[in-house]
């Protein structure tokens, strides 16, 4: 069995892992009935001090750890199909955000008071800087490495068109905050939600028709 053959087993997991996200959001809004998905981040609901917060956690390090494999994956792929140096560095940022998100997440939860610099607050934040600087130089390098060297135009505008939905719904976040809106929820789920489609429809593209854009 040759190497790409090994990783195609490893595909289904990028949709496993948004799937699993999903699910504990969705979990954790049902089961914290004072939580208003509107105002609040997602990362309140694996806060300390969270209601469901050891429940949730599990999901979250489940979910980045399918996304982590699936990624590695990617980067078999990569290297299998003789794909340009963009295309596979962009999936080895992927390995690395997602790597660094679900440790970097889990070792220093948010804590109650947002507003005390706390040791978790402040890795939460550096943590969430790092992730965003990855994942987009991620996804412009995967969009541009597709579209220019792989002359894989469906793949390379899909994955273009979500980096630039990405960047204008991360900046969203911060403007938001700045001008109190009172909408954290909104547009960091915006955000989120996004890169968690892309990831499963690049999962799915490659489990199932990767070979039409061959």
């Amino acid at each position: 069995m040759g190497i790409y053959k090994i990783a195609r087993y490893l595909m289904p997991f990028g949709m496993i892992s948004v799937i699993i996200y999903f699910f504990h959001i969705f979990l954790g809004q049902f089961l914290w009935t004072e939580y208003d998905w509107i105002t609040t981040d997602i990362s309140s609901l694996t806060a300390k001090g969270a209601p469901d917060a050891g429940l949730l956690s599990i999901f979250t390090i489940l979910s980045g750890v399918c996304a982590v494999i699936f990624f590695v994956g990617m980067i078999i792929v990569s290297l299998d199909r003789g794909y340009n140096k963009l295309t596979l560095t962009g999936y080895i940022f992927f390995a690395l955000l997602m790597t660094i998100s679900t440790f970097g997440y889990s070792l220093f939860p948010l804590e109650g008071d947002k507003s005390q610099m706390t040791l978790n607050n402040l890795m939460h934040i550096i943590v969430t800087a790092a992730v965003v600087i990855l994942v987009l130089s991620s996804m412009y390098m995967l969009s541009f490495g597709y579209l220019n060297k792989e002359k894989m135009k469906v793949i390379g505008i899909l994955t273009l068109v979500f980096a630039v939905i990405i960047t204008i719904t991360g900046l969203l976040t911060p403007i938001g905050m700045a001008n109190n809106w009172n909408i954290l929820g909104i547009t960091e789920r915006s955000n989120i939600f996004s890169l968690q489609v892309f990831i499963f429809i690049i999962s799915f593209n490659y489990f199932f028709i990767e070979d039409k854009y061959s």
